[in-house]
């Protein structure tokens, strides 16, 4: 029997079609923009590199477009959404494929093995903007991250994420933590259907646990309540911070900074030495 081909979800006309059989009706308070360029679909599969034999979580999958490229691509998909009527659309585009699953799940609480998606497996998805930082951390504070995530961010995220030293906020802190982000393309609002009313980018992120896990959250704590006063110097960063001029110049002074700096200049290292004076600094030595 010949094997029936995937619907064209990259027109119009075909999407609408496959959204009305499936209830689906658009609602911006969950983000929903779908992408329907075919080369920033394509670009996204070549993107995460997958072997033979991988299976990849797809985050979000929406109408199913995403979904119908890496059902060829890959050779398992688990694609997962919170709204029945995506999950009834994707199930529709792919019911031929038997080797994808489509779920009705919140990733921001999803267990990957849960869903037999055991090390190595990968990840992709067109991220709701006001849930990338969330989705990123809990897919990559995980034990078991995916081997390589490829996802559609705001593009003010994505350059914040994929920012050069001298340029972080505390977002750029939190993720390169924990992974390497690389800005492959920007894509226009008319790529979706609706057009959002920003620009995105394409990311690529691998696992880098660039601090010691277990110091971590510490050095959160600390960036997060220094880059509340991000626009002035680390001496007024860190005296917020501690509510302690002194404690402050003398963490400073310890981790070898200079107070005239300002937060988003500092690496990784910085951060991670610059908390370990802190303690030092408050605790005593241990």
């Amino acid at each position: 029997m010949a094997r029936t081909s995937p619907p064209d979800l990259t027109d119009p006309v075909v999407l609408r079609s496959v959204m009305r059989r499936a209830g689906l009706r658009l609602d911006q308070r969950r983000g929903q923009h779908f992408l329907m360029d075919r080369a920033v679909l394509q670009r996204t599969v070549e993107a995460l590199q997958l072997p033979p034999g991988a299976a990849v979580l797809e985050i979000g999958c929406g109408a199913g477009t995403l979904t119908v490229e890496l059902a060829a691509a890959a050779a398992r998909v688990v694609a997962v959404d919170v709204d029945p009527a995506c999950v009834r659309a994707a199930s529709e585009v792919t019911r031929a494929a038997e080797h994808v699953t489509v779920l009705e799940r919140d990733a921001r609480t999803l267990e990957p093995a849960a869903l037999d998606l055991t090390p190595p497996w990968w990840a992709a998805g067109n991220l709701p903007y006001q849930l990338t930082g969330i989705l990123l951390g809990h897919l990559f504070e995980r034990h078991d991250p995916p081997a390589v995530g490829v996802f559609l961010l705001q593009r003010e995220v994505a350059a914040r994420l994929a920012a050069t030293a001298g340029d972080w906020s505390l977002a750029t802190v939190a993720i390169r933590s924990l992974a390497e982000v690389e800005r492959l393309l920007d894509v226009p609002p008319d790529a979706f259907l609706p057009p959002p009313a920003v620009h995105s980018s394409l990311v690529r992120m691998r696992p880098a646990a660039r601090i010691d896990p277990a110091l971590r959250p510490a050095v959160l704590r600390l960036a997060r309540a220094v880059f509340q006063q991000r626009r002035k110097t680390l001496r007024h960063g860190m005296t917020h911070a501690l509510g302690d001029e002194a404690a402050a110049q003398e963490a400073l002074r310890v981790a070898g900074v200079d107070s005239l700096r300002r937060p988003g200049t500092l690496r990784l290292d910085e951060w991670e030495t610059l908390t370990r004076a802190v303690a030092t600094v408050t605790e005593g030595p241990r």
